[in-house]
């Protein structure tokens, strides 16, 4: 039997003979994934035409629940790889945040917030500084470039210069033109020194700052060297753009220099604070969220421009007020109602636990008469008339331990919301597996089963309010009641023994 031919031994004639052109390893190993390919398929077309159809949405469920699981455990890496490498940045209300922040706005002229301009007044200042146009960061970007065509241009002058001094036909060697070039650099250096740009200072001589003025007129001077024509970043952009990052850099080394200087000691900054990585990151998350605030400023003065843009940016002000106003009125009084059953209860009793909720407290809002406001509540109607009964208790609770007639005066504004609205909340709900003891049956009873389902309402009566609500009633009495009602049934004791 004769051998297998190999590869080298055929001929271009055997080639032409059988009509094909030569194939190479890769496109065998093409060839062969296409046909792999295209056989799985009609093997999968095969299987799924074997299969019932109940046994196909089978395989496509399980095929979609093993993606699901590849997808959150992607996420899952990806979240985890993300902590890893995150940098714990300081609290913007830490001393070394607010003393970079003060400093930044030292440069950038940044004001502060006038009382005696209104909100909307305020909205048409504007007060975070323009971005660097195309023409400034052209000109920055090339600066280096066009100072080195300057002294590559002033060495050729000289080399040309020197040649023809030495008559037509000289050619210098290396060590010639090495000593003219250096020499016609350093004369162009010397000649035309680097010189800083014209810088537009925004810094204010009358604003308030616990920094001296001339922290910010160095760093003004470093940044117009280094070629900036003003103190600004591209809000537009990403934080490490080559603009971004050196305007960063030289901000940072200058307020080192005011911080070893002992500029930045009215701050109280701790020594363990002060590392480069924190000053950085500090620096970083400041540039970011005034991207979103520069956006937010230019769409203001857009709308200060017009009569109905003034109207639309004022009622969007009164929005913002009043929600802000909510808010923190309803924080204020959650955490006085919480402080006052801690004080009565325990701190990890079942009343403190239940008013820790968010949720169980109402709102409140402001209604508009003749010029005036004035608060109304906004009734939970899924709560029970004994949770009602105890709030209102620890409100009073509230009121009347304070001594101080200013604190009198205080506590009595927090707790005296006014009536109730004629409208209850319809879209509030108890929270998830709160006591059922302490819902409004009536309310309990129109909701809808999806709703009670997804409530998980807890049946236990482990909080007897009935019993809370004695206790807060008798913090009320004073003692010679307390002693009256001792004695009252210590006698009807008495006779129940006699008999």
């Amino acid at each position: 039997m004769s051998p297998q031919p190999t590869g080298t031994q055929f001929t271009p004639s055997s080639f032409k003979g059988a009509s094909k052109r030569p194939r190479f390893d890769d496109e065998d190993d093409k060839s062969d994934s296409e046909h792999s390919g295209e056989a799985m398929e009609d093997s999968d077309e095969e299987e799924d035409s074997d299969l019932t159809h109940e046994d196909i949405l089978e395989r496509k469920k399980m095929k979609a629940a093993r993606l699901k699981v590849m997808t959150h455990t992607r996420h899952c890496n990806e979240g985890i790889g993300k902590v890893a490498a995150q940098h714990e940045t300081p609290k913007a209300a830490t001393p070394l945040a607010r003393a970079i922040h003060e400093y930044i706005r030292l440069l950038m002229g940044i004001p502060r917030k006038s009382r005696n301009q209104s909100a909307l007044e305020n909205a048409g200042v504007p007060k975070l500084p323009n971005p660097p146009s195309d023409e400034e960061r052209q000109n920055w970007e090339t600066r280096k470039q066009r100072r080195e065509t300057f002294i590559r241009a002033a060495q050729d002058k000289a080399m040309r210069k020197y040649v023809e001094r030495k008559g037509p036909g000289f050619k210098p060697n290396r060590k010639q033109r090495k000593t003219v070039e250096k020499d016609a650099a350093e004369m162009a250096t010397l000649k035309t020194p680097m010189q800083p740009v014209i810088f537009t200072s925004r810094m204010s001589s009358g604003g308030r700052t616990r920094y001296a003025h001339h922290f910010g007129t160095q760093c003004e001077a470093s940044l117009a060297m280094a070629g900036f024509p003003r103190c600004t970043f591209d809000w537009q952009a990403s934080y490490d753009t080559p603009w971004n990052s050196a305007m960063s850099s030289i901000i940072l080394s200058h307020w080192v220099k005011t911080y070893d200087a002992n500029g930045a000691r009215a701050f109280g900054i701790l020594v363990s604070d002060n590392t480069a990585a924190n000053r950085e990151e500090i620096l970083r998350r400041w540039v970011i969220n005034k991207c979103s605030k520069f956006a937010e400023q230019n769409r203001q003065l857009e709308l200060f421009k017009t009569d109905e843009g003034k109207k639309i940016l004022n009622d969007h002000i009164e929005i913002v007020k009043r929600t802000t106003r909510k808010r923190l009125n309803k924080a204020k009084i959650v955490e006085a109602r919480l402080t006052q059953a801690v004080r009565l209860f325990g701190q990890n009793s079942l009343e403190a636990r239940m008013l820790d909720h968010p949720e169980v407290h109402s709102d409140e809002e402001l209604v508009t008469s003749n010029g005036y406001a004035t608060r109304q509540k906004l009734r939970l109607k899924w709560r029970s008339p004994e949770l009602d009964t105890l709030i209102n208790l620890l409100d009073q609770v509230h009121q009347k331990r304070q001594l101080l007639p200013r604190e009198k005066r205080k506590a009595k504004q927090l707790v005296d919301r006014g009536v109730y609205a004629p409208e209850s909340d319809q879209d509030k709900y108890p929270p998830k597996g709160f006591q059922l003891s302490l819902v409004s049956p009536s309310w309990y009873e129109q909701q809808e089963g999806l709703v009670i389902a997804e409530l998980q309402l807890d049946e236990s009566n482990r909080l007897d309010i009935r019993t809370s609500i004695e206790e807060v009633q008798d913090s009320f009495k004073s003692l010679a009641s307390r002693a009256a009602e001792e004695a009252a049934a210590n006698g009807s004791n008495s006779m129940v023994t006699g008999k």
